[in-house]
């Protein structure tokens, strides 16, 4: 079982400490080593468990904001894409890559410039009600998992915030097979290449923090992959399947705080 779809546009960042707003009793998890992330306080405190679980996450009540991408900063990497994108304002927003999957689930992944980093994916047989949270838990085959709250930035598209780029994107190419389990999408994701995507991702994001030219044209495009490393997604079992061609949509992001 597999899908490809567009992701929303995000709306929001994380905002820790002073520099939220006091209805935003929510904070952002920080990164603790590579292997996952230190619990940070919540209105509710989680309790303690033997493996090193996450709650990585930022909520928003802003409403999904339309973004611009920026030209020249597209990138490709295999069934990968992404691109710079802009606030409402011009301002730098965020980079993002996404990749669809046969039976038409995306999962699409952007680096914001507040140093946060949010995995969303998006299934066409589960709609959401914007807003919604979900204690959920983000995993790989390898590793341990990373709790959350999930929210849903509107009816096609849920996921969870983490704090600290390079903490994540370790976190996130430990393994080839992706769950986000808790929002109703219960499906194992491959995501072979995602360590050359979010590696173009992080590039596209630095060259906008910089300030140099090129995005991340400047980084060119990795070779595509053959047929037989296509994403795919299935259950316990099996049921995998391949992606068939399509043009990836490109989400909005939440504006800057």
């Amino acid at each position: 079982m597999a899908a490809s779809a567009i992701p929303p546009r995000q709306t929001g960042q994380c905002r820790a400490g002073p520099q939220a707003p006091p209805e935003e009793s929510l904070t952002c998890a920080k990164p603790h080593g590579t292997a996952g992330f230190a619990p940070m306080s919540l209105q509710q405190d989680l309790p303690m468990r033997a493996l090193a679980l996450v709650t990585a996450f930022c909520l928003s009540a802003l409403a999904p904001a339309h973004a611009d991408e920026i030209p020249g900063t597209q990138f490709k990497t295999g069934f990968w894409e992404g691109a710079a994108n802009t606030n409402p304002d011009g301002s730098f927003s965020h980079c993002d890559v996404s990749v669809g999957f046969s039976g038409g689930a995306t999962l699409w992944m952007a680096l914001y410039s507040n140093d946060t980093l949010s995995v969303l994916l998006s299934h066409p047989d589960v709609r959401f009600r914007t807003g919604d949270t979900f204690d959920s838990w983000l995993m790989l085959e390898t590793g341990l998992p990373t709790r959350g709250t999930s929210e849903a930035w509107d009816d096609a598209f849920a996921g969870m915030t983490l704090e600290g780029i390079d903490a994540s994107i370790s976190f996130l190419t430990q393994g080839t097979s992706l769950r986000l389990l808790g929002i109703g999408i219960d499906e194992a994701f491959d995501v072979s290449g995602i360590t050359e995507a979010l590696g173009l991702a992080k590039d596209c994001h630095a060259a906008q923090i910089t300030g140099t030219t090129g995005g991340a044209g400047a980084a060119g495009t990795v070779p595509k992959v053959p047929d037989i490393l296509k994403p795919r997604t299935g259950t316990a079992g099996g049921g995998l399947g391949t992606r068939p061609g399509g043009t990836l949509g490109t989400p909005a992001p939440k504006p800057q705080p």
